[in-house]
């Protein structure tokens, strides 16, 4: 027959030192993301570089012919590629880091309840939903969105170079003026940022409500703790 769980209330002294650890786990998680996605970034940002340097001696040597469009068409859809794969992953650090600041906040919680009178003492909020995370980032959470993340800055690098590779298609395959070309090439690169950036904010907004806070952040003019 199995034993009821314990429903003893632990140690503080213990509890208070497996939060702290606890704590300092997710603080090194947080440098971790912040880490990977500077890292990714520089990656994909090198590659655009690097691309484009590759397509102006390419250019020089063969002008703007067979040689050039079939480098460029092998060249700039792998950017591309490798750029979505970037944002993605981008958002997913964004999305890790917002988990891990509703933990840390969760555990300040209990920290200012140790605290009692002198919770004072600490400046950043404990409230473990949006509003307690992005208050501490300094974000104003109303009419939150993506758009000035650094991912948002590759998806519009990475909507240039697809419909960069766009316009040259039409251009080299169908042998379209060089305006009709252009125009195409930029209403698909306006496509791929409108929606890789709605693509985000699905991603984010799920990932939110996936876990539920215990100290939700006081409605106005409610009494906060």
């Amino acid at each position: 027959m199995n034993r009821p769980p314990d429903r003893t209330e632990p140690d503080p002294g213990q509890l208070l030192t497996a939060l702290t650890t606890e704590h300092f786990t997710l603080q090194g998680a947080r440098s971790q993301t912040m880490s990977e996605s500077s890292a990714r970034a520089s990656v994909y940002v090198f590659s655009v570089s690097s691309a484009l340097v590759a397509l102006g001696f390419v250019g020089q040597i063969s002008e703007v012919g067979d040689a050039f469009n079939a480098f460029a068409l092998t060249v700039l859809p792998t950017l591309y590629l490798l750029g979505c794969v970037t944002y993605v992953r981008l958002v997913e650090c964004g999305l890790e880091d917002f988990r891990y600041g509703m933990a840390i906040n969760r555990i300040r919680h209990y920290y200012k309840e140790v605290a009692r009178d002198r919770a004072d003492l600490f400046l950043l909020s404990g409230h473990d939903d949006g509003i307690g995370v992005f208050e501490n980032m300094g974000i104003f959470v109303e009419n939150r969105s993506p758009v000035f993340a650094f991912s948002s800055a590759v998806a519009v690098i990475n909507g240039v170079v697809g419909g960069a590779a766009v316009a040259i298609a039409l251009g080299a395959a169908l042998d379209a003026p060089l305006g009709l070309a252009v125009g195409v090439g930029a209403v698909a690169a306006i496509i791929s940022v409108v929606a890789w950036v709605r693509h985000a904010d699905r991603l984010l907004d799920t990932g939110a409500a996936r876990d539920t806070p215990l100290f939700p952040t006081p409605a106005p003019g409610s009494r906060s703790s």
